[in-house]
Order: C-alpha cells, then sequence, then structure tokens
C-alpha cells in the first residue's frame, strides 16, 4: 500500500495582541516574522486591523498584483485621500503610475548609468582613502550618508547647503507609515522640514540646470506630468533614493564588521562583491513593509482576505523565508540573492535600484583593496522606525592592508 501524504497542519497562531510595530518587535523584527510565516500565509493583526503577509511567494505575487492589491490610498498603514497631492507617486496603480516610471527611468534607469560608473568609482576611491587613512569612523555618518547625499544631490543638482538632512527626512516620511502614537508624532516637526526645504530650495530656478531634477521640470514643460506630479517624482528621488541606500550602506559595513569570515572571503575572491549587497539587502531588508488596499474578497495560499482590507506585505519577512531560502538566518556573501524582495518587485520595484547598486560596488572595490580588517569600535545604535530598519551610530576601526 502507498504511503499517505500527511496533510498540512497550521501554524501556531499569533498572540491577539501581536503588535509588528511594538519596539521589541522594530528592533529585531525576525523572530516576530518568523511567527507571522508560521501562522499562515495571511494573518489578520486586529490590534491595527491589517492582514500580514510574510512568505516570500505570496509577497511576490501581491507586489506584482496591483489590479487586487492596489496603492490607492497610499504604501502606509493609514489610508491617505490624495497621495498624489502627497507627492508620492509609489502610491498610485497603474496606468497612471506609468508615466511616472517613465519618468524616473528615464534619469535613473540601468540604461543611463553606465556614464556615471567612472564619477562614482573616483569619488569611491577619495573617500575609502580617506577613511583608511583616519583609521577609526562612523559607518553612519561618514560613510552611509555622505556618499550617497553627496552622489544623488549632485545629480538631482540640488545646492549643496541642506541636503545632510535627506537621510533624517527620509526615515521621518518612512516613520509616518505607521500607526498613528509617538513615533509618528515625533516625525512631524522632520516632516515639516522637508516641505520646506523642497518649498525654498528644490525649486526650478535653485537646481542646477544640467541635473535629474531640472529634467523632471522640463518633462513637465512638455506636457508629460503635471507640476505637482514632477514635483512628487523630485521628492521620490530625495526621500527614496538617499534614506534606503543610506540605511543599506551603514548595514553593509556593519555586517562585514560582525562577519569577518565574509569580509575575507570578499577580499580572497573580489568577484563576489556585487552578490554581497545582494546578500546585505536580503539579510537586513533597509524598508521592511510597505501596505496595500485589497480590491476585491481575495485567497493568499488559501487564506481567504476581504475586500477593503489593509494587506501588511513583509519584505524582511520574506527575504528570511524558508521556503525560498537556504539557511534563511545565516549571511552569506556567496550567496547571491538576486530575486531578493529588498527592492520591491513589479511595476512599485524601486527606481534607483541600480544606482545604489553601482555605489555600493565602488566602495567595496575601494574597501577591498585597502583594508585588511574591519572592527567594531562601539556598540551600533538603531533608530527604531515604524517601516525602515535604520542605524544612527556604528563606530569602526579598519587594518590597512599590507
Amino acid at each position: 500500500m502507498s504511503a499517505q501524504p500527511v496533510p498540512a497542519t497550521p501554524g501556531p497562531a499569533l498572540d491577539p495582541g501581536f503588535d509588528p510595530f511594538a519596539d521589541e518587535v522594530l528592533a529585531d523584527p525576525y523572530p516576530a516574522w518568523s511567527r507571522v510565516r508560521d501562522a499562515g500565509a495571511a494573518v489578520h493583526v486586529p490590534l491595527h486591523d491589517v492582514w500580514a503577509i510574510g512568505r516570500y511567494a505570496d509577497v511576490r505575487e501581491a507586489l506584482r498584483d496591483s489590479a487586487t492589491f492596489s496603492s490607492r490610498g497610499g504604501i502606509g498603514l493609514r489610508v491617505q485621500d490624495d497621495p498624489v497631492e502627497a507627492g508620492l507617486p509609489s502610491s498610485v496603480d497603474p496606468p497612471d503610475h506609468d508615466r511616472y516610471r517613465r519618468l524616473m527611468g528615464a534619469q535613473l534607469g540601468p540604461r543611463h548609468l553606465p556614464r556615471l560608473g567612472d564619477m562614482i568609482r573616483v569619488r569611491a576611491e577619495d573617500l575609502v582613502k580617506d577613511l583608511v587613512e583616519r583609521g577609526s569612523f562612523d559607518a553612519v555618518a561618514d560613510w552611509g550618508r555622505t556618499f550617497p547625499v553627496e552622489i544623488l544631490g549632485d545629480l538631482v543638482g540640488l545646492p549643496v547647503q541642506g541636503r545632510e538632512r535627506l537621510p533624517q527626512w527620509s526615515a521621518a516620511v518612512f516613520d509616518n507609515f505607521g500607526p498613528a502614537g509617538e513615533r509618528a508624532d515625533a516625525s512631524l516637526p522632520l516632516l515639516d522640514e522637508l516641505v520646506r526645504y523642497v518649498g525654498e530650495v528644490v525649486t526650478r530656478e535653485n537646481l542646477d540646470p544640467d541635473g535629474m531634477g531640472a529634467k523632471v521640470y522640463e518633462a513637465a514643460d512638455r506636457g508629460e506630468v503635471n507640476d505637482v506630479e514632477a514635483l512628487s517624482v523630485v521628492m521620490t528621488f530625495l526621500v527614496s533614493g538617499m534614506g534606503t541606500t543610506s540605511d543599506a550602506l551603514a548595514q553593509l559595513l556593519l555586517l562585514l564588521a560582525e562577519h569577518p569570515d565574509q569580509w575575507a572571503a570578499l577580499r580572497a575572491n573580489p568577484a563576489l562583491i556585487p552578490g554581497a549587497f545582494e546578500e546585505v539587502l536580503r539579510y537586513d531588508a533597509p524598508v521592511q513593509a510597505f501596505f496595500r488596499t485589497v480590491t476585491r474578497d481575495t485567497e493568499v495560499d488559501g487564506a481567504k482576505v476581504p475586500e477593503g482590507a489593509r494587506a501588511m506585505l513583509l519584505f524582511g519577512s520574506a527575504n528570511r523565508d524558508g521556503r525560498k531560502w537556504a539557511d534563511p538566518d545565516r549571511f552569506d556573501v556567496g550567496r547571491n540573492p538576486v530575486d531578493h524582495l529588498a527592492f520591491g518587485s513589479g511595476t512599485h520595484s524601486c527606481a534607483g535600484q541600480a544606482l545604489a547598486r553601482l555605489e555600493a560596488k565602488a566602495l567595496l572595490v575601494a574597501l577591498v583593496g585597502k583594508v585588511e580588517r574591519i572592527e567594531l569600535a562601539g556598540e551600533p545604535r538603531r533608530r527604531l522606525g515604524h517601516v525602515s530598519r535604520t542605524l544612527e551610530s556604528v563606530p569602526l576601526r579598519v587594518v590597512p592592508a599590507a
């Protein structure tokens, strides 16, 4: 008699008071995401009346199904009545989103980046040379919040003064994507600063006429987008393009300091460098979740989610799903997980991902040639964010290569 398949048993149910925005979850979300995945393909979280989706295949499918998992109403937990006026092209579904995508892709798409390679490589070498000569530095202040702000700031054509605040403003935007409360309230003064900066500084007359920002406004002059839409594209450059890359670059150095064997592997085989950055993004995604509105009654691998529900798509959980990744909680620079979801997937995948990869590769290539060891010189500090993984300080020292 042939063996009969064993029916699947449901995983452990989540505690009714489970809060994905609790401080202990934000400090280390991965045990909580494991519980979400074990509990089901889509799990209702009563505390915030949201459905958490944490398995890789389900998150990827939802990201690619904008007809069912709509960005209308915004990509935060709380619904926004007019996300376009709020400056969020990521909150617009196709086909309206297509013109945003074309405009962003014209500036940041892979076809347009090779010409930037030499400039980025030279600046990366100069930064690494300076940091190695210093011997000790902070991976956040001197690396993560320096290089991408300088590169993208120049590409957009921003004045130098004031742009250094952009990573903090970006973190505040992401904090506003969570529930109302102290953390969201604390973000409001920073959001006011960002609005003032954009209104006073990011104007046609202040931008470099050869920069990406000016080209976006030229597209508005041609009627490809209106002025509000043009401004929202520039805001996307500033918020998404700088904040997430800053966080990922700081996390990169922290992980290499914490895993000296992986740094040794990179030095022994620099061909692993592109995949190493992908592994950083998979292992600790800079944005852990975005939200969608469910437009019809639907099933997520058998779990029924009702029309009108808010869905929390857990990128960070999907990237640690053992159904997709072998030994998912191990940091391995040889893994090369190019299909991770840290940049999203589908129509709303990050428009600036090619630039982020180019920056990370240039920095790592320069670092591998000059540094033998990367060591922690103090305790790293995190800033707890509603959807983002943000480091405040990572003191490091480096031992130069012989």
